[in-house]
């Protein structure tokens, strides 16, 4: 176990060269520490017999190939083992430059940050942002500190938070005006541009206590109390403070301070500023319901084991993600800038640390000991960034010959653990055979270095065909992971490249890079389903577009502004089960995304809709916040409530339940996607979209249970938090500040019963605030449908629409649909597939799918699997034979242009005939000019044979 660091810090490190570091810092002793005992180093540097003149033991080392190791080869073969280190180091800390892999860097850790980590204060993730270090007297006096960064980021989500905690352990505590305090209470001073300034007072203000009081809500206190105290990340007398800015309404400040009123009952006492991510009803929060980013070793002389915290409700994502050992990047940059040796000592020590702690855990019951603590993934990612921070530290006088040894081993284990070590998990595979060829590429002197980058290579390259549908899609659903593969696949291009490994692109990495382009929406931001993040995934997607040489994909990164477009808007993969209507590439552009994906990391959120106009997002994934198993990530994850899509008796989907599908029909005015899921038993619900370009879209949701009891629908509609949904007679409406608004229209209001909800969004992990979301609920019995127009109003535009149940009395499902947009009236038909000729509206067809409009003057019509649509007993379309898929028409009097389009004018093999207006000579069917025969107030256009 590891010394007190903070001791060692306060004694100097000037003659830290000529000590000896395992374990952490150490005592300034004149006995050495015990190196790492689980690679003997006859094991490690080989066994020479004398008799046979060659290795009886093999080193690790490619002695041969590396001139520069003979010393170190030649003390092995002496036996003398300690001169072996010594070479060592001299070797590793001359050798030529290796470019490390990146670093890989999953928490907010900022340059300040750097003491903190030296004293084991450790922050899990984004959701907690160290701001500063405040400090308080014994007389209540006003602090203040500048948190612009965070007003400015948080501004737009509708608040901002922030949490109060102890720097050191120690008897004092802390105590801070609340928001109900007589004076001095919470502030923000935010100043605009032109001098304005705008006050805001706390929403919220709590503080939280271990020990006997874990359950206690202190909302109601006038006072907020911070202390920390005692040995292990907390003591039962721990205490926290919590505050929230409401947001609402107000625009991002050019700067923004906070104003605290606080004391100490010590002398002084110093208090750490953090923004946190997490909005929360102060007259519930409590130690128990608190996830906790952020806790403290500082001072502990045990220091930290690298095991799961117990009694603090962190979850168990602290344990693994502190063993990823994230830190290591962001001390490893702070030291080469600066090359304070406090720095890099402080570095050495924790990963020394680890490995003789850990040496003893066999978590994954593997033999490998801190090659393989806690799980192989968190393995791989620690020593990921291992690699980035040895090219660094190599060149440090603070780095001994027995912490080389001890660091170097380890290296060499995890090399030889990761080339055996499996999983089911297609992420976890990559990430652990990337680190291995990282381990190649770094440590080329390792004899199983070049098995290492060779075997890892072709095993990447299989194993991501592998992770791919046939179609081209990811098998886990997950936008983050999807990409996490395409990203971690370029890391390694990176590192090979700049070692002199030149490497081709693979095929499945082209399949990959598509089908993150065909889900970016137009402003090039991730859709984050499933497990995932709101991020802008343009510089990943360009770096694809140049590794691939791929000049349409160049243009989805670049927001069309470089690059030939792509010859195709929306997209389906119909393995994978998603599909993606789309206008076009640019910001400006429509989007809506379609699921019925499952596999890891995704979430029960069959026949989801995410939606996009006008450069906004406006029906987004919720997100996942966290892994822990707490009540906010488990209704982000686990229910199907928290999706924009149909709870079916308050029951959460089941993805891997048989029976669901996808398709999507393209056309250049219109889409149209249908699927169906059995993701609850009983009930089959089938889901429509037909996407009108330029005017919204018509969602179907159709639900047949297989029994005759009453079932509970609950149709969701899901916004972002300044969303702020009004409801007027069933219809909601966004109130965004500005930009583009959403209206979302139910066809039959009096059916439902229409609500606010309040939910959770998690932009990030470790993010949450609240959000309210639209619901439409009806119970009932036997087949019904809820059909919906969600319908985007650019700024301005003050766009209206209508949509209505219409007559349908032969069967089947018709509505009728008006906009002020291209002042558009529509007749919208879905029944069956037998053929039959049904009335709806005052129009007739016999297809399954029949659409009838007049949109800015232009006739169009849209028909699937059938042969005839009339309207007010004139024929408007007929074909000479069945189509088997779907047909869009738009006939233009004025220009007297026929357009047909559609997968059933790809092979254009019937005769068709149009009402059209005279004159018309010749059309277009998909995309080819054919001529055109006019008759009796028809135009046929001729079977392409």
């Amino acid at each position: 176990m590891p010394l007190d660091r903070r001791t060692v810090l306060q004694a100097g490190l000037s003659t830290l060269g000529a000590v000896t570091l395992v374990g952490a810092f150490p005592a300034l002793a004149t006995a050495a520490p015990p190196v790492s005992t689980e690679i003997p180093d006859a094991d490690f540097f080989g066994r020479w017999n004398t008799a046979t003149a060659g290795w009886s033991t093999p080193p690790a080392f490619d002695y041969t190939a590396h001139t520069g190791l003979k010393p170190v080869a030649d003390a092995a073969r002496a036996g003398d083992y300690p001169k072996a280190r010594t070479a060592l180091l001299q070797y590793m800390s001359t050798r030529a430059q290796r470019t490390p892999p990146p670093r890989a860097n999953f928490a907010h850790f900022s340059p300040s940050m750097v003491p903190l980590g030296l004293d084991h204060i450790w922050t899990l993730g984004r959701g907690e942002i160290y701001q500063t270090t405040l400090t308080v007297g014994p007389s209540f006096t006003t602090v203040d500190a500048d948190v612009s960064a965070a007003v400015k980021a948080a501004a737009s989500g509708g608040g901002v938070g922030f949490m109060l905690m102890a720097r050191h352990k120690e008897a004092a505590t802390a105590e801070f005006a609340g928001r109900r305090a007589a004076s001095g209470a919470p502030a923000l001073t935010l100043t605009y541009a032109d001098g304005t300034v705008h006050r805001v007072a706390a929403s919220q203000s709590c503080y939280i206590a271990a020990g006997k009081d874990a359950a206690t809500a202190f909302g109601s206190t006038p006072n907020i109390q911070v202390h920390d105290e005692g040995t292990g990340p907390f003591s039962p007398n721990t205490r926290k403070g919590y505050l929230w800015f409401d947001l609402t309404g107000v625009p991002a400040p050019a700067s923004a301070r906070l104003a605290l009123s606080g004391r100490t009952s010590g002398s002084s006492q110093q208090i750490m500023l953090y923004q946190a991510q997490v909005n929360f009803d102060e007259t519930k929060r409590s130690w128990n319901n608190t996830l906790q980013d952020t806790l403290s070793w500082q001072g502990d002389p045990k220091g930290f084991d690298w095991k799961q915290p117990e009694g603090a409700n962190v979850g168990n994502e602290f344990g693994w993600q502190l063993c990823r050992h994230y830190f290591v990047g962001p001390l490893t940059d702070a030291y080469r800038t600066g090359r304070d040796e406090k720095v890099a000592a402080g570095l050495i020590g924790l990963m020394t640390d680890f490995i003789t702690d850990a040496n003893g855990y066999t978590a994954d019951s593997s033999p490998a000991g801190a090659a393989s603590y806690p799980r192989n993934l968190d393995s791989a990612w620690r020593y990921q960034n291992w690699c980035y921070g040895y090219e660094t530290l190599r060149t440090s006088p603070s780095l001994t010959a027995d912490a080389n040894t001890t660091i170097l081993k380890a290296i060499h284990a995890a090399g030889v653990f990761f080339t055996t070590t499996t999983s089911d998990t297609p992420n976890w595979m990559i990430s652990i055979k990337g680190t291995l060829l990282h381990l190649g590429v770094s440590f080329p002197e390792f004899a199983a270095a070049k098995s290492w980058r060779d075997g890892a290579q072709a095993y990447l390259v299989k194993q991501m065909a592998d992770a791919l549908y046939p179609d081209g899609g990811y098998v886990e659903a997950s936008s983050g992971y999807a990409m996490g593969v395409a990203q971690g696949f370029m890391a390694n291009v990176r590192t090979l490249t700049a070692n002199g490994y030149p490497i081709d692109p693979p095929a499945p990495l082209r399949s990959l890079a598509w089908f993150l382009a065909d889900q970016t929406y137009p402003s090039g931001y991730n859709p984050a389903y499933g497990d995932s993040s709101l991020t802008d995934w343009r510089p990943s997607l360009k770096e694809l577009a140049t590794f691939l040489s791929d000049d349409q994909l160049h243009h989805v990164a670049t927001g069309g502004t470089a690059g030939p477009a792509p010859q195709h808007t929306s997209a389906l993969y119909r393995d994978t089960r998603v599909a993606v209507q789309r206008t076009g590439w640019t910001a400006e552009d429509w989007y809506l995304r379609l699921n019925a994906d499952y596999g890891n990391h995704g979430h029960p959120d069959e026949l989801a809709v995410q939606v996009y106009a006008g450069g906004r997002i406006l029906l987004p994934a919720m997100g996942a916040y966290t892994y822990a198993d707490v009540p906010e990530a488990n209704w982000l994850r686990k229910t199907t409530e928290s999706h924009s899509t149909v709870t079916i008796d308050g029951l959460a989907q089941k993805s891997t339940a048989t029976g669901s599908s996808i398709s999507n029909h393209s056309m250049p005015w219109v889409d149209f996607a249908e699927g169906f899921t059995e993701g609850t038993p009983g009930v089959r619900h089938a889901r429509a979209v037909l996407f009108l370009h330029g005017v919204g879209w018509v969602v179907t949701d159709m639900l047949t249970p297989a029994d005759t009891r009453q079932h509970t629908y609950q149709q969701n509609w899901h916004l972002l938090p300044e969303a702020a949904p009004a409801l007027t007679a069933g219809v909601a409406r966004t109130q965004f500040t500005s930009g583009t608004q959403l209206t979302i229209v139910p066809a039959v209001p009096a059916r439902v019963t229409a609500a606010l909800k309040d939910g959770y969004y998690s932009q990030a992990l470790y993010q949450l605030v609240r959000s309210r979301y639209v619901s439409y609920s009806v119970t009932a019995s036997g087949r019904i449908f809820l059909d919906t127009l969600l319908l985007p109003v650019l700024p301005g535009s003050g766009t209206t629409a209508t949509l209505t149940e219409d007559a349908a009395p032969d069967g089947g499902h018709a509505l009728r649909l008006t906009a002020s947009t291209g002042a558009l009236t529509g007749h919208y038909f879905q029944g069956p597939t037998d053929a039959k000729n049904r009335r709806f509206g005052p129009c007739v067809s016999n297809g399954s799918v029949a659409y009838v409009d007049q949109y800015q003057g232009v006739q169009r019509l849209l028909i699937a699997r059938g042969t005839t649509i009339d309207q007010g007993g004139e024929r408007l379309l007929s074909v000479e034979k069945p189509l088997g898929s779907t047909l869009a028409v738009r006939i233009d009097p004025v220009r007297k242009t026929i357009e047909v389009t559609g997968p059933a004018a790809q092979a254009f093999g019937r005769d068709l005939y149009l009402k059209a207006p005279r004159g018309c000579t010749t059309a277009t069917v998909a995309g080819r000019a054919v001529p055109v025969v006019c008759a009796n107030g028809m135009a046929r256009i001729a079977a392409v044979r």
